[in-house]
């Protein structure tokens, strides 16, 4: 299934806009600021209702209006046609409104349940590098990003989680203050303690999946790459344990909001392995590539779909002998390309150009 159509009605700097693409290659040119991540941002959007970019639902639409809609044309290998859009609203009479926001297949709304899953993206981009190097929080969005487009039981699961964890450190609190007794834990622990499980197993599945991957490459750069998972695991058992901790503390120790990975690479001599602290910069770059690559072959081998590949300015970061990795992969899919430099045309001699 390829992506065919896009129009997009203010979904950030675009009012009404129609893009058409090739099923293989597509190159975005333009210059900086002109909306190319916008487009990119778009057909993220349409996975799952999410953006890459930003937490704030609202900011995606477009100044001075209060709906936004992003619409697609799919195309199958039967050459059958499906229509999916996600829409997007605010209330303009409140202050803080509230964004909601609305399925369709076919033009038939439908549940987020039902709705995930029929498009699935990878995005590449510069700021990839954080996952290397920046906080465990960008690891873990990293983490949810993956199944927020694919699983329903995980996002369902974080959502509880998270509920449950921001009551049980009000709780936390309350009890210290001595207006609340101990006891009103245990329902809220309940709930931490199933949804961590689901969650937790997810995770485990991606990361064995990206290190088998890597294991068997035949780049002898991507092969020394290991992902090592950090899990803070939760159960009941701990909880009443660090009791004491999360009550002086004021808000709860462990569970799957404290979990991390770190990359690791075989050729270092050292017991610490960690890329973040002994890494170039280009083994750094190298190792992100490696997960958006690991990325793709897990999606293709649960799911049996090829994902849209996102690359946003991606070259610019790469070396020549990666730059040809890349081309070599985007063979097998669907590749949109996002850049500012005309010499790119060069290197994607084959693909749609979509100028800006």
């Amino acid at each position: 299934m390829y992506l065919s159509k896009l129009l997009l009605q203010n979904f950030r700097s675009y009012q009404n806009q129609l893009f058409e693409f090739d099923s293989k290659f597509n190159l975005i040119l333009g210059p900086n600021g002109c909306g190319k991540t916008n487009i990119l941002e778009s057909i993220f959007f349409l996975s799952s209702g999410k953006s890459f970019r930003s937490s704030s639902q609202s900011k995606l639409i477009n100044w001075n209006t209060y709906f936004s809609s992003v619409r697609a044309k799919l195309i199958d290998n039967d050459k059958d046609e499906t229509e999916i859009e996600v829409r997007i609203s605010k209330d303009p009479n409140q202050l803080k409104s509230t964004v909601s926001r609305k399925f369709f297949i076919q033009k038939v709304e439908k549940t987020r349940k039902k709705y995930l899953g029929i498009i699935k993206n990878v995005v590449f981009q510069p700021e990839d590098i954080r996952l290397v190097t920046g906080s465990p929080n960008r690891r873990r969005e990293f983490l949810d990003e993956i199944f927020a487009q694919t699983e329903w039981r995980y996002t369902s699961a974080l959502s509880q989680y998270n509920k449950a964890l921001k009551h049980r450190n009000e709780l936390l609190d309350q009890i210290r203050n001595h207006t609340a007794a101990h006891t009103e834990l245990f329902y809220w622990d309940q709930v931490l303690v199933k949804n961590s499980k689901i969650i937790h197993d997810f995770r485990t599945q991606f990361i064995k999946s990206v290190n088998d991957f890597f294991i068997t490459h035949p780049d002898n750069q991507i092969n020394t790459i290991s992902l090592n998972y950090h899990p803070s695991v939760l159960t009941e058992d701990k909880l009443q344990k660090n009791f004491s901790i999360d009550l002086q503390r004021g808000y709860t120790q462990i569970g799957v909001h404290r979990d991390d990975f770190s990359f690791d690479n075989s050729i270092f001599p050292s017991v610490d392995k960690n890329l973040a602290f002994w890494g170039s910069r280009g083994q750094q770059r190298l190792a992100v590539l490696a997960l958006r690559l690991g990325q793709i072959n897990f999606l293709e081998q649960n799911y049996h779909d090829k994902p849209i590949l996102l690359l946003d300015d991606i070259f610019s970061e790469l070396d020549p002998e990666h730059q040809q990795l890349v081309s070599k992969v985007c063979q097998n899919y669907q590749t949109i390309f996002t850049s500012s430099e005309p010499e790119s045309v060069k290197i994607l001699s084959q693909a749609k150009i979509i100028q800006l």
